[in-house]
């Protein structure tokens, strides 16, 4: 099967190289220039924007509805969010993202299988299955329940001392994680944490890497607070997710060790403008505003030293609202918006920078997977153009258009 997408104005994942026919056989690109031939299915994008599919690098299959992640966790049944979460999978792909990191989600896990093997429609999953976190840790949602009810509920793995995290970490890789996530630090919608205390030593997060690494893989880790990003630094993690509160010296040693930053914008406006309307909690209203205004300095201070930033969302439930599980363009809006990236920035956020993790997609180019989404207008000019898929092209097969 061969598909030619014609003379789209064509972003290659890193600048925007003009007028170009794309041609795809299989699912990889076989020539990107001005070609002179035919296929068997044609798309005209000479008055369109055609980029690699984008990549939302944090997000959660949780397949909750609302903000209150406690209830949903302890009353719906699981089995009831995977099957919610298997619509979310097509509405992804259908808004122009065609690969989702699940940065901690056990259904994720599943669905990455369904995908690969046409069950359903919906985005390369990269999934991380579940988390890892101490005992008191941004793991568990409530601390005021049975520690084991957590461990039930399955969301987290818990693990204390380097020997409980190598065993943890060795279980999760075998349940099918394809990187390990941590939490390094307290968060916003577990219940006691703050979110600049630190969690996990040096020593047990090393031991953590250090098992990623023998199969090939690497650790990325929650982080909010400085003191425990730069723990998880120090001892090898691959990137810092959220880093709201993160110093200029912690962001320097990232930059030095090449970790990349995901800024997770979309949750935090969320859960800041509607968090009540939504569900959550008192006490994620009450953490949000601390981490949200010091988020557009930690990003202009990664973009100073060359940290690699990722578009990802950290959406994990449904909200009915604009910032919503389907409308993942979100972030990258928002990277522009808030965060003061360009929108050239904001773009390679959303696709190339992916390969900092070792991800083979978010490029248009020969021999490269034809990930493609054609996008009606131009977000080099106007970023919101982003939420105007047209066609989406995924592992060579057409999928909306």
């Amino acid at each position: 099967m061969r598909t030619l997408i014609r003379g789209g104005t064509v972003f290659d994942g890193f600048d925007v190289l003009g007028k170009r026919d794309i041609l795809i056989e299989g699912e990889l690109i076989k020539e990107v220039g001005t070609l002179d031939v035919r296929a068997d299915i044609e798309i005209d994008a000479r008055d369109l924007f055609v980029m690699p599919g984008m990549v939302d690098a944090h997000f959660h299959f949780g397949g909750s509805k609302g903000g209150d992640l406690v209830k949903a966790t302890l009353v719906e049944d699981s089995k009831v969010r995977l099957l919610r979460a298997t619509t979310w999978a097509s509405k992804i792909v259908e808004a122009g993202f065609t690969t989702v990191r699940d940065c901690g989600e056990p259904n994720a896990i599943p669905l990455r299988q369904a995908v690969k093997e046409g069950w359903i429609k919906g985005p390369n999953i990269i999934a991380a299955g579940r988390p890892l976190s101490q005992t008191f840790g941004h793991g568990e949602f409530l601390h005021t329940i049975p520690l084991e009810w957590n461990e039930y509920l399955g969301f987290a793995q818990i693990c204390d001392g380097k020997e409980s995290c190598i065993q943890a970490a060795r279980r999760v890789l075998r349940e099918g994680s394809d990187f390990i996530k941590i939490m390094a630090t307290g968060g916003v919608l577990s219940q006691r944490d703050r979110p600049e205390w630190p969690q996990f030593t040096h020593e047990e997060i090393s031991a953590i890497v250090h098992e990623a690494k023998k199969v090939g893989t690497y650790v990325a880790a929650h982080a909010h607070g400085d003191e425990g990003a730069r723990i998880a630094v120090g001892a090898g993690v691959k990137s810092i997710e959220h880093g709201s509160l993160l110093s200029e010296q912690t962001l320097k040693m990232m930059a030095e060790k090449g970790v990349a930053l995901t800024p997770t914008l979309s949750i935090q406006e969320l859960i800041y403008k509607h968090g009540k309307q939504i569900g959550v909690s008192e006490w994620g209203l009450e953490k949000i505003a601390q981490i949200r205004e010091n988020v557009p300095k930690v990003i202009d201070t990664a973009k100073r030293f060359g940290i690699t930033i990722l578009a990802g969302t950290d959406l994990g439930f449904e909200s009915g609202l604009e910032i919503d599980v389907g409308k993942n363009y979100t972030e990258p809006i928002l990277l522009v918006e808030i965060g003061a990236l360009k929108e050239i920035e904001a773009l390679r956020a959303a696709t190339s920078n992916i390969r900092k993790l070792g991800a083979k997609t978010g490029v248009i180019a020969k021999g490269e997977v034809a990930d493609i989404v054609v996008i009606d207008g131009d977000p080099t000019t106007q970023i919101r153009d982003l939420s105007k898929a047209k066609f989406v092209v995924k592992r060579g097969k057409l999928v909306k258009g």
